[in-house]
């Protein structure tokens, strides 16, 4: 529940504090006084956005502050413990504090801890629930009955497991739309994978560079035996040849190398080029004697290097990649004929649906069956309000299966007697959509999460007996909740536990003020609200006796 506000400097109110108790509070004033004040600034700390207006003239910063009791909010206590919001001093406390810059900026904090205005909101839904003098229109809306009907029931959670029920199904069907058009890309790569790996696995075969430098030697084969033979020539067969200078030259070095240590390495030298030399002329005479020219195989290396270069230009790669490549087209196909098939898929979508099918035929059965006790509850809150003749009925016309369930519902409505049911929207009026409103708000509001209810002049257009019936009706929501109710009747104000005064003083500048009102105080304030121009015995009469009615 609210426990206190503070405005400093938000808009007429100079520095203003009040202390708020259980139960019903209601908050008169004469008009313009400010009575929205307290609603707006309640509005600042829940994250509703404020411009520079809402800084009182002349001041450079409007300070607003709300502090909450939480021993009956449990889910706004959860939301904060989970965000390390808590109050490590009372836990079962909040504070939130809104501070708006006389340039438009604003800083929010919970509980001293800097955040953000979207927070704010979050936090404020678990916590106040506002019903403006425009609330009647939400009837209007087409989805309000159904909602209407599933809190009024208890019936959120069950209509909550339906959506998420819908959406599985439909995020499963999007999936196998997506796959089966996935699909015929997936059969055509595999098309090209397996046309690319059977171009390629001949070649597997063979090792491109041996091929090439086999291809090298073949087609050079006539100036590689030419070359060899004059090697040959120069080295051991000729008249001249080196082998034979060198022996020559090598027997002169021996035969000083016992005289000069430098002569002597001379011929180990000598004695090693030798030995080389005639092992290079040994390995060309076995070379030249194992070649053999064979055009077939020239022809094969050849063409099979062909091969390799026009599957390289083909796959737009290197001659030499191509075995890397064909390994990679390999482990791709493998990769894609794992991937599940389409049967599977279509099982999980019908299983998801037949899922959906009976929790929205279970939802629709269930919402048939409290329609009956609250029809008959509606009826009867809504007759003393004026009317007298009004009747209900929740109409259920099946549609194709959505996120709400198989059914559209629409509220019919009737307020005299002999007059056919219609929706509601078409036969009410504006008095009467008002007062319907109202009743449909305080028969789920003690179902809401939100532990403070407020009215914003819920009850204009009545008054006498009807808003007396109004009164009491949120007198009784009060003992089950908190309500704050702006109001402009004395039938409604006498019910309030706490009765709160907004006044306005024109000093240099206009100011509002909020006090909270004795008995005595409250005679006056209700013989006031009663009306005429003086206060007299007579109006205070009838004050005493709305008070005394409670």
């Amino acid at each position: 529940m609210l426990t206190r506000l503070n405005l400093q400097n938000f808009t007429l109110a100079r520095d203003v504090a009040l202390d708020l108790h259980a139960g019903f509070t209601v908050l008169t004033g004469e008009t313009g006084a400010g009575k929205s004040i307290l609603l707006d600034g309640l509005s600042a700390c829940l994250g509703e956005r404020m411009d520079a207006q809402s800084v009182r003239f002349g001041a450079d910063k409007a300070d607003i502050t709300a502090q909450f009791d939480l021993h009956k909010s449990t889910a706004a206590r959860a939301w904060l413990s989970e965000r390390e919001l808590l109050d490590i001093d009372d836990e079962f406390e909040v504070r939130l504090r809104r501070v708006i810059l006389a340039e438009g900026r604003s800083k929010a904090w919970i509980n001293g801890t800097p955040t953000s205005l979207a927070e704010l909101r979050e936090l404020g839904d678990l916590l106040v629930q506002l019903h403006g003098q425009h609330s009647q229109q939400q009837l209007l809306k087409a989805e309000y009955p159904m909602h209407w009907l599933d809190t009024a029931a208890q019936l959120q959670s069950q209509a909550d497991a339906v959506r998420t029920d819908y959406k599985e199904w439909q995020t499963l069907v999007k999936q196998q739309q997506r796959a089966l058009l996935e699909r015929e890309a997936l059969l055509a790569r595999q098309d090209v994978l397996n046309a690319q790996i059977e171009d390629v696995q001949p070649l597997l075969q063979y090792d491109y560079a041996e091929l090439e430098q086999e291809h090298d030697r073949l087609s050079h084969f006539e100036g590689m035996m030419q070359d060899s033979a004059a090697l040959l020539e120069g080295l051991d067969e000729g008249e001249d040849n080196l082998l034979s200078k060198l022996g020559s030259l090598l027997r002169r070095a021996q035969a000083q190398s016992g005289r000069a240590e430098s002569l002597a390495a001379v011929a180990t030298g000598l004695e090693s080029a030798q030995t080389e030399l005639q092992e290079a002329v040994s390995t060309l005479r076995q070379f030249a004697d194992e070649q053999v020219l064979d055009p077939e195989r020239f022809a094969q290396v050849d063409e099979c290097l062909g091969e390799f270069h026009r599957l390289a230009r083909k796959y737009r790669t290197t001659p030499e990649s191509l075995k890397q490549d064909f390994e990679s087209w390999s482990r791709e196909l493998e990769t894609l004929d794992g991937l599940a098939d389409s049967d599977s898929l279509q099982l999980k979508v019908t299983q998801a649906e037949q899922t959906y099918q009976a929790s929205a035929l279970a939802l629709d059965q269930a919402r048939k069956k409290a329609v009956i006790p609250l029809i008959e509850q509606l009826t009867t809150q809504i007759k003393p309000l004026a009317l007298p003749e009004a009747r209900f009925e929740f109409e259920f016309a099946p549609v194709v299966a959505s996120a709400n369930g198989l059914s559209q519902i629409r509220l019919l409505f009737s307020a005299n007697r002999g007059i056919p049911l219609q929706p509601l929207a078409k036969v009410a009026s504006g008095g009467e959509l008002s007062r319907i409103a109202l009743v449909m708000q305080v028969m789920i509001a003690a179902y809401a999460e939100a532990p403070v209810l407020v009215f914003d002049e819920v009850d204009v257009g009545i008054s006498g007996g009807t808003a007396e019936v109004v009164g009491r009706l949120l007198r009784n929501l009060g003992e089950q909740v908190q309500v704050l109710c702006i109001t402009h009747q004395p039938q409604v104000a006498a019910q309030g536990h706490q009765h709160v005064l907004v006044e306005k003083q024109q000093g240099e500048q206009a100011a509002s003020s909020l006090r909270e009102l004795t008995q005595d105080q409250r005679i006056s304030e209700l013989a006031r609200m009663s009306g005429g121009v003086e206060i007299n015995e007579a109006t205070l009469s009838h004050a005493r006796s709305l008070l005394q009615s409670v």
